[in-house]
């Protein structure tokens, strides 16, 4: 496969769809399959990865695009590079796209560190014969005005790998500045995640440097292939770290279009997207157990893919913990992934969150 990098160009706004074909395709999508998303909190959750996949399928109907999201709420380029080989490697992507260095420069990493691990990510990906495409991140609100000069030393350190590496460089940064400055709400009120039309403005920013300039987004979420939607919902019971799938009673069907009525707009895709939420938002005090089951065409080993915020999240199969995590990420499917033996026929799954989980099962 052709070893490619790209620097993401964000331009704001929604053009009409243009007439393409196969033909048409970009180089840089031409054998392209799995789209691998890794960054922070910023990726971790986010729509704007389902607006770019849903709408290269859209386009391209034929290409089968699959979408994979790899990023952790709170990373930092070095914690990227620590887990470069189980979630990026690994995951064998067609093309890995990368947006880090909002927390490096909010922690106030040695800019020439946050360089190198940026350079380590870049390299290590390339030789696996993967295209990666580099976002500069978008920018710090006027709450936060103080770390903008900063963190354009981060942005500059982008450019000189970038360089090095003959990348094109594109400036996200300044397009989120110029949608705000004319009224789009690209950022929330903290000044740091994205707001209502930042989503938007991330995914027309990839569309826009994969030469798609005219393409319409599709910023319709549906549920990832392969989820467990069919769940019923306990009651609730306290978060007391006593979790025990006996302790669940009160079973009733959980009805995710009821739920994502009452959601905002930044909840209401997860459960749009397959996630199970006893919970309108996150509860401190009180945690639920979801139960579902999947049926297994044949006994042997399958792929449990699992994501779910916050603490705590665990799942159990056919009467056996096999998952617990306690990192806070996971705002999205195949976070973690995990082999499991599973009988043929009905295979019960049972999960306790005081949020969100999602459960997706791909056979071996």
């Amino acid at each position: 496969m052709k070893r490619l990098a790209i620097i993401l160009t964000c331009a704001l706004g929604i053009s009409g769809a243009a007439e393409t074909s196969e033909r048409d395709m970009p180089d840089v999508l031409r054998g392209v399959k799995r789209i691998l998303f890794v960054g922070d909190s910023l990726t971790d959750g986010s729509s704007y990865p389902d607006y770019v996949v849903n709408t290269l399928n859209g386009v391209f109907p034929d290409a089968g695009f699959e979408i994979h999201n790899a990023a952790v709420c709170g990373d930092t380029a070095a914690m990227v590079r620590k887990r470069l080989k189980a979630d990026i490697i690994d995951r064998t992507p067609d093309l890995m796209i990368l947006s880090i260095g909002t927390n490096d420069c909010g922690g106030r990493r040695p800019v020439k560190d946050y360089e190198a691990d940026v350079d380590y990510i870049v390299s290590e990906t390339l030789k696996t014969g993967s295209r990666v495409m580099l976002v500069l991140p978008s920018p710090f609100g006027k709450v936060n005005a103080e770390r903008e000069k900063p963190f354009q030393e981060y942005l500059a350190a982008i450019r000189r790998v970038a360089a090095a590496h003959s990348l094109h460089v594109a400036d996200a940064h300044a397009e989120f500045v110029r949608g705000e400055n004319a009224g789009r709400e690209m950022l929330s009120t903290d000044g740091i995640h994205h707001g209502r039309h930042g989503f938007e403005g991330m995914a027309r920013a990839i569309m826009d440097a994969l030469g798609l300039k005219d393409t319409k987004l599709n910023m319709n979420i549906k549920p990832w292939p392969g989820m467990l939607m069919k769940w019923e919902t306990s009651d609730p019971v306290p978060a007391d770290g006593k979790y025990d799938p006996s302790r669940a009673t009160g079973w009733k069907p959980y009805d995710a279009k009821a739920l994502m009525a009452k959601q905002t707009w930044s909840n209401s895709p997860f459960p749009a997207r397959g996630a199970w939420m006893p919970f309108a938002d996150p509860n401190n005090k009180q945690v639920a157990y979801g139960r579902t089951c999947y049926v297994a065409k044949a006994a042997g080993k399958h792929e449990l893919q699992v994501g779910g915020s916050y603490a705590p999240q665990m799942v159990w199969l056919n009467g056996k913990k096999v998952w617990e995590s306690r990192r806070p990420h996971g705002f999205h499917p195949n976070a973690d992934r995990l082999i499991v033996d599973m009988h043929a026929g009905e295979n019960e799954i049972i999960a306790v969150s005081n949020f969100i989980i999602f459960i997706r099962v791909k056979e071996k």
